[in-house]
């Protein structure tokens, strides 16, 4: 553009771009970076979620009640009645929200439709789904390196749960040579803490809300792990070769296939000179399982894969992959007792009847309101549901049935509001000259989704044949 300026040379003055520039699409939540992907120290998807409730400054609960639920196809547990079964989903649902199930799926799709990444898949196993069994794959409840937290608070970095920590078989953190905590270490509270709970909170106890990195909670460990860690080449190889496994999914064309696993595990197998059942007897299975391995019935858990790769000497990566070349070795020559893992034995709970009893008949004497459930008295005392059940049914089905005769009470307790609500809201419409319909009724009662249930239709129905008006 040219410009006169009287009798002057004409001043060229810069062009300007009016073009209106792109702007992208706004997400309903914080576009929050995940921490790791593509590193074997890739955050979980229940951390995730935990820093994304504390970027906005809400708890957890409020998050996954009033974003997340309808992604989860849980809509139905934002109601107040069904506080029990939203109960039950932090305390053994969580960890699946993690891994390969629809339920990791639907959360990872709703994630990025409220925050609007492409990324979040990598924070679970999805990846995964074809190769890794669902059996053993996963811990019960959370696990952490409390010098992890420690040290990530003192540099400034934020505190989060890795994927690996996730998963059952690591249970050692490979920097600082300790096993990882399950238990909170503070003595007023001692309990373990689901992977996502409705008070969860980045690096603190989701049960008292303390912070876990502190000096007297890296102190209060030494009560869980053993003396001396011996094996400890082991545990380097468990989390390297998982961590690799983790490292590799977003570089990956395509999510590996079953049929890909059972041609490497063939080809691995063949190679392996003494016999399978040799194999079996090294791995602790029987005949027929590395039988069924090498026809593709089945496919070993993560557990068995981790077991295979370290005799064979080669990383469960590679086997999933088929990147396995037959060079006829033998199973002596291909592995070392290093790094050869051991299958932990399966974990009972010990129980004491005397003792459980006597607590079962103090919490029966003990008019507490709301009475507790079965299985939170069990979390109480350090049992199993299981063994509640049947070492002292007596007990256990006075509490069960006190509980549930609560929960009743309180049903219809909450029925016969909804039904006074529904009915005043109605009468109220009829005297103004309207017709009682959903929508106006559902304006003036305190839950609207009442209105969607059975009850609340029925008391609906009831009222307008009162009044004179079509149903």
């Amino acid at each position: 553009m040219r410009v006169q300026l009287g009798a002057d040379e004409p001043v060229a003055c810069a062009e300007w771009d009016l073009a209106r520039p792109a702007i992208p699409s706004r997400s309903r939540l914080y576009s929050l970076e995940p921490i790791g992907i593509g590193t074997p120290w890739t955050e979980s998807l229940t951390s995730y979620v935990s820093r994304l409730a504390d970027a906005h400054s809400v708890r957890v609960r409020e998050l996954v009640v009033h974003e997340l639920l309808p992604f989860l196809g849980r809509s139905h547990l934002a109601d107040a009645r069904n506080a029990n079964l939203l109960t039950a989903f932090w305390r053994r649902e969580s960890r699946a929200l993690n891994g390969t199930r629809t339920l990791a799926a639907n959360l990872v799709q709703g994630l990025e439709v409220l925050t609007g990444r492409c990324d979040l898949r990598f924070l679970t196993l999805l990846t995964w789904t074809a190769v890794l069994p669902r059996a053993e794959l996963q811990k019960p409840t959370r696990a952490w390196c409390p010098t992890c937290f420690a040290e990530w608070r003192q540099s400034g970095r934020v505190a989060y749960d890795p994927l690996l920590w996730t998963l059952a078989p690591v249970t050692f953190c490979p920097i600082h040579r300790q096993r990882l905590h399950v238990v909170c270490p503070f003595p007023d509270c001692v309990r373990p803490s689901p992977w996502l709970g409705s008070r969860s909170r980045p690096g603190c106890c989701a049960r008292c809300g303390r912070w876990l990195g502190s000096a007297e909670t890296r102190g209060a460990g030494v009560k869980e792990r053993p003396a001396q860690v011996d094996s400890g080449q082991v545990h380097f190889w468990t989390f390297h070769a998982i961590g690799e496994l983790i490292a590799s999914a977003p570089g990956l064309p395509e999510p590996p296939r079953r049929e890909v696993l059972v041609r490497g595990l063939q080809r691995s197998l063949r190679s392996v000179a003494e016999g399978h059942k040799a194999l079996a007897r090294q791995l602790g299975v029987t005949d027929m399982t590395v039988f069924a391995w090498r026809k593709g019935r089945t496919i070993p858990s993560l557990w068995c894969l981790l077991l295979v790769s370290s005799c064979l000497g080669i990383s469960p990566l590679r086997l999933v992959l088929d990147d396995v070349v037959e060079d006829g070795q033998t199973l002596g020559s291909r592995a070392t007792p290093e790094t050869r893992l051991d299958r932990p034995p399966r974990g009972r709970t010990k129980i004491n009847p005397e003792a459980v009893r006597s607590a079962l008949a103090a919490i029966l004497g003990n008019e507490e309101v709301p009475p507790p459930s079965l299985r939170e008295v069990a979390e109480r005392i350090g049992q199993t549901y299981v063994n509640l059940r049947n070492h002292v049914p007596e007990l256990s089905r006075l509490i069960a049935a006190r509980f549930r005769s609560y929960q009743e009470a309180q049903g219809a307790r909450t029925r016969a509001r909804m039904r006074d609500e529904i009915r005043q809201a109605a009468i109220q419409l009829h005297r103004q000259g309207h017709y009682p319909s959903n929508n106006r009724v559902a304006d003036l009662v305190s839950n609207p989704s009442h209105l969607r249930s059975r009850a609340g239709q029925s008391a609906r129905n009831e009222i307008l044949r009162e009044l004179g008006w079509r149903t």
